[in-house]
Order: structure tokens, then sequence, then C-alpha cells
């Protein structure tokens, strides 16, 4: 018997249907692939005592400088003394012998180099202090008012504090205030009376600021930070710094706040004045305690990003 045409469709149907069917099988097996997650560690807010500070840069100086300087023509005479050494207040530091002593040998006939008729002048410290610079040595010729060497009087060291005019209401004499030293080391410090210098280009007051207690022996123009504070100590909600995150010209902030333990939505906030402990002041919004900010991993996420929390 011939096969009819309605037979040999059903026949090509049924083929082509069992042809396909293992392939769509298979791509539905596949498992779809999966979104990375950013590993991330998280902070929470807290309340705390704060204080809003300036922070300022100020140099080391000696204001009270003494330049000993030879008090006639002649030579200078061993031993030279060394920098850094101390000197009380009318120690002898330099021996100059006059060129007309040197020429008679005058200190040789007396046989003794301290009596005035041997040409042997004296230049003694003024006051006590260190001896910062020795200008000359043994042997050296100099001249009438030239300079041999320079003492600090510690007893007025300070630090030159430059404050903007718009700053200066925050700035008193006699006002406390802290200065932080390159290595880490908190002295606590005094403001003095303005002086009557400032930089004209800058527009700043010029303030010497004096250590209280002691302090330890510095060179000159060692850069610090002056922190004066701008405002008594007050309750506020603080955040961790690492927390904020902000565009590139620093105009808006936002925090990656956690909604569970896998999804983390960005919410903007209103960041306050730096505090110690690399904390900031939140303004707005409102947080929890209980809320948890991303801290570590948090940079470059999307809003509503998929994380993991390191535990």
């Amino acid at each position: 018997m011939r096969p009819t045409p309605l037979l040999w469709l059903t026949l090509l149907l049924v083929g082509c249907h069992s042809g396909t069917a293992p392939a769509e099988g298979e791509a539905a097996g596949e498992a779809a692939p999966t979104r990375p997650r950013a590993v991330v560690t998280v902070g929470t807010v807290r309340q705390d005592t704060v204080r809003e500070v300036l922070t300022l840069s100020a140099i080391s100086a000696y204001p009270a400088k003494d330049i000993l300087r030879a008090t006639t023509t002649g030579y200078v005479l061993g031993p030279a003394p060394v920098p850094g050494q101390r000197v009380r207040g009318g120690e002898l530091v330099f021996r100059v012998q006059t060129k007309e002593s040197r020429v008679l040998h005058l200190d040789q006939l007396t046989g003794d180099p301290a009596l005035r008729f041997a040409g042997v002048v004296r230049v003694a410290a003024p006051r006590a202090g260190v001896l910062s610079t020795v200008d000359k040595l043994p042997g050296d010729y100099v001249l009438e008012g030239e300079p041999l060497g320079t003492i600090y009087d510690q007893s007025r060291f300070g630090f030159v504090l430059d404050v903007p005019v718009t700053q200066l209401r925050y700035v008193r004499p006699g006002q406390r205030c802290r200065v932080l030293l390159p290595d880490g080391r908190r002295l606590s410090g005094r403001v003095g009376q303005a002086l009557a210098t400032g930089d004209l280009s800058a527009q700043t007051q010029r303030y010497l600021v004096r250590p209280v207690g002691a302090s330890p022996v510095l060179p000159e123009n060692v850069v610090v930070r002056v922190e004066i504070d701008q405002t008594a100590p007050y309750q506020a909600v603080t955040l961790p710094r690492a927390a904020v995150l902000s565009d590139e010209t620093q105009t808006q902030f936002w925090v990656m706040r956690l909604l569970n333990d896998s999804v983390a939505v960005r919410v903007p906030v209103m960041p306050g004045p730096a505090q110690p402990g690399e904390r900031l002041v939140l303004r707005s919004p409102r947080f929890n305690p209980q809320d948890r900010l991303l801290l570590s991993g948090n940079y470059g996420l999307d809003d509503t990003a998929a994380v993991t929390v390191k535990r």
C-alpha cells in the first residue's frame, strides 16, 4: 500500500522532534554562571566625645641667638669647641691672639697667655645655651667683628606658627595646644604673643608656640603639626574613616551598608571633622548601632552589590 501524504508529514515531524530533544535537554541542564562577590569587612557607628580641631603646620626655631664675634684681628687659638656643646653664661668659648702678639711672640715671653699684654683675647658666651655652629678653627685668621660661632638659647625654644587670617578667631595668646612631632610624639604647648611679622602673599599672622614641660632637643626648621581646639568637647556619632567613600572632586560622600549578609547598598552621608583614632564625625544620616558598614572591599562597588562578609 502506498503511503498517503498525511502519513509522510506525520513521520517527518516525529523524526525532527526526536533529533532535537537531546540538544534542548543538554542546554537546559547547563548551570548559569555565578556573579563574583566582593569579600568585605564591616564596622559600626558609635557615640563619642569629640571636638573640632584646627590643624596647622609650624617649624621649630630658636628666636634668641647669640653670635660670638672676634673682638680683634688675629688668629684663633685651640682647643676649638664643637657644635652641640653646651655652654654656661660667661664660659670661655674662643680665644683669639692678636696679629701683633703672634709676630712678637708675647705669649712666650710672659709664659702666661692669660695675661692681657700677652695679646690673647677671650670670647665668652653671654648666656647659657648650645653651640650650634663653629665657623672658625684653630689657626684661622679672623678680622675684627667676624663671626666665630652661634649659640642657641634653649630656654627660648619654640615653634613658629603661621595662622591664616581667616582662622585668627580660633587662636589667642595663652591658649593650650598640642604639638605633633614627625616621629609620632606629642608635646603640650601654649600659644605665645603674636609676632610682628607675617607672610604677605599667604596672608598669615605669625605666633610662637612654646612647649610646656620637658621637650626633646630639636634642630631648627623641623616641620611639625600644631592642633588647636576650635570647640569645647561635645557628644556626636562617629564612624570609621575607611567606611567613607567619595567622588573625584570630593563633593559627594557615601558609605556601603549591609542589608543582609550578602547585599550592600549605597547610602549618601555628610561627614564632619576628623577625630583621633581614624574616625570621622557623622553629620547625617542617622544609623543604628547595629547597622554594619563596609570598611574594606567597598571601593568601586555598585548599589545593591553582592558581597561576602569576612569572618
